[in-house]
């Protein structure tokens, strides 16, 4: 049987743009002991090699953008879901000049900024190319984060532009951004997509570690779903155990191997 490590990234093992040493080296670790390794996460491929590579975090799969896209281990596209043309100027149009919001926009192969009306740069999201309105009709878009400051401002957002594609996009909720992905695309449905295209025709035990709402349907396709010491009780209820940390899970489950 094979074993698969799904990890999400912000707030699991990414802290300001840095993963431990103790959390690198058992990666590796478990890499090296023949089980795969993925990543699951809101980011997209850009973002997330812009923080893994340089650290020497490598993984097998990368579950990307929420779900709409996969990729290997080298960062190449294994598949990819595309808002439809248009929404994502749509969405960039209508938030663009309202205070407390950094619009950004992400094609495969980069970040995109519309607007910052924050004056000040996430952590989460932190590298990127400037782009205008009318530069957006040349691309095609995966996802569209706003980074929402005001709680109120965030849930009408998240509101208003559901409903008005409702079927073709959905918004996920990471700190305080909003990521509209293609309708559907989850991290869960990331996660299955990997195991139903990739490793389809291997048995494979699946654990996922993750601390947050967003990892919910990320948890719920796990055989074993472990959560974090600050994860909310919603998350915490449909795991099976918490881990400190991702060295600390990592540990006990190579540890059983020679109990």
């Amino acid at each position: 049987m094979t074993r698969l490590l799904v990890t999400d990234l912000d707030a699991t093992i990414v802290f300001d743009r840095f993963v431990s040493p103790a959390d690198r080296e058992a990666m590796a670790r478990w890499r090296a002991a023949g089980n795969l390794l993925a990543v699951d996460t809101g980011k997209s491929s850009f973002a997330t090699r812009d923080v893994l590579e340089p650290l020497g975090v490598v993984f097998d799969y990368g579950i990307v953008f929420t779900g709409a896209v996969l990729v290997d281990s080298s960062y190449q596209v294994l598949s990819a879901r595309y808002l439809p043309d248009g929404v994502a100027r749509d969405v960039a149009t209508r938030t663009v000049d309202l205070p407390g919001v950094t619009t950004y926009a992400t094609t495969i192969e980069t970040d995109y900024i519309l607007a910052d009306n924050n004056d000040e740069i996430s952590s989460i999201l932190a590298v990127f190319e400037s782009m205008t309105l009318e530069e957006m009709d040349s691309h095609r878009f995966i996802g569209v984060p706003l980074r929402v400051t005001d709680d109120a401002l965030r849930d009408r957002l998240d509101h208003d532009l559901t409903q008005r594609w409702e079927g073709v996009l959905d918004c996920h909720r990471n700190q305080d951004f909003l990521d509209f992905v293609p309708a559907g695309a989850t991290k869960g449905s990331g996660l299955r997509a990997l195991l139903d295209g990739p490793l389809s025709g291997r048995e494979v035990e699946v654990w996922t570690i993750g601390d947050s709402w967003n990892d919910l349907d990320m948890h719920a396709v796990a055989d074993h779903a472990v959560a974090l010491p600050w994860s909310p009780p919603e998350v915490t209820a449909v795991c099976e155990t918490t881990a400190g940390s991702m060295a600390e899970l990592i540990g006990t489950i190579l540890e059983g191997d020679h109990a």
